[in-house]
């Protein structure tokens, strides 16, 4: 008899084979209800981890790019050979607990008009991470990196505003985007939608694809009640003005932003 997969955890590994390792445990003592498959992407050609991850974990698919994809490159990888009902977006920096992909796969099953369902993420202390977003305006940028900026109030307002910050995230609603540090998407929409844009190496492709998702008519949806930790650092926001400049990642992510305000200009949000 043929196996049902019910979900395919997709993980793109980079340079943290530490928290790869620490992921793909806590997927293991988790021990999921649901029939899962774990593909992850081997994306750095200076540090293969396709010999740890063979030994430590043998149920684990690995896939072995030739060079480095970026995320969303890496994902439609895995993408294409996933075979469960449903896709999880993963990143290798997330502890999960037991009920977690339960109650996603449960509650995906249960409202068939949503493409994509995020958990809440919470930090390592406890606090509630903020994951899900208003479609960011341009200014956002500029008003999260200038200092000067940065401390006057009508740019605190608006950065406010874009991470939803009036809202204390305890309960299910819809929303304009979500991290691609973990998102839940539904078989059919992805054949719908179709997988990342990989013209995005890296940056701006969740809010991409959300936006392709709302604009194909299926709802990104944020569900506190599937939780996990998040290990998350904003690399291009550590550091003064001048250390963001001058770091490599910050040039990568305006070229991201170029590219998706180019895309979508004068659209409106498709989930006004």
């Amino acid at each position: 008899m043929v196996r049902m997969i019910d979900l395919s955890i997709l993980i793109v590994h980079y340079n943290t084979p530490g928290l790869l390792r620490q992921t793909l445990k806590g997927i293991e003592s988790s021990a999921p209800k649901v029939a899962c498959e774990v593909i992850v992407v081997d994306n750095n050609p200076r540090q293969r981890i396709e010999a740890m991850v063979k030994k430590e974990f043998p149920n684990v698919r690995v896939l072995v790019s030739d060079r480095n994809l970026g995320f969303g490159g890496g994902m439609n990888k895995a993408m294409e050979v996933a075979e469960g009902r449903y896709v999880l977006v993963f990143n290798p920096d997330i502890c999960l607990f037991p009920g977690a992909l339960e109650e996603l796969v449960s509650y995906m099953d249960a409202h068939k008009d949503i493409g994509m369902l995020a958990p809440q993420l919470r930090n390592p202390d406890g606090s509630v991470q903020m994951s899900c977003f208003r479609f960011m305006g341009p200014e956002i940028i500029a008003y999260r990196r200038v200092p000067v900026l940065r401390s006057m109030g009508f740019a605190k307002r608006a950065i406010d505003r874009y991470m939803m910050a009036e809202w204390d995230h305890s309960q299910t609603r819809d929303v304009d985007y979500v991290l691609g540090a973990a998102m839940c998407v539904r078989r059919e929409a992805l054949k719908d939608v179709g997988p990342f844009d990989s013209n995005f190496f890296v940056y701006f492709e969740d809010q991409d694809w959300c936006r392709r998702f709302w604009k194909a008519g299926w709802r990104v949806t944020y569900h506190p009640k599937a939780w996990m930790v998040h290990y998350h650092r904003r690399e291009t926001a550590e550091g003064g003005f001048l250390a963001q400049v001058r770091n490599p990642l910050t040039r990568v992510q305006l070229k991201s932003a170029l590219y998706y305000y180019r895309k979508y200009q004068g659209e409106p949000n498709p989930h006004a």
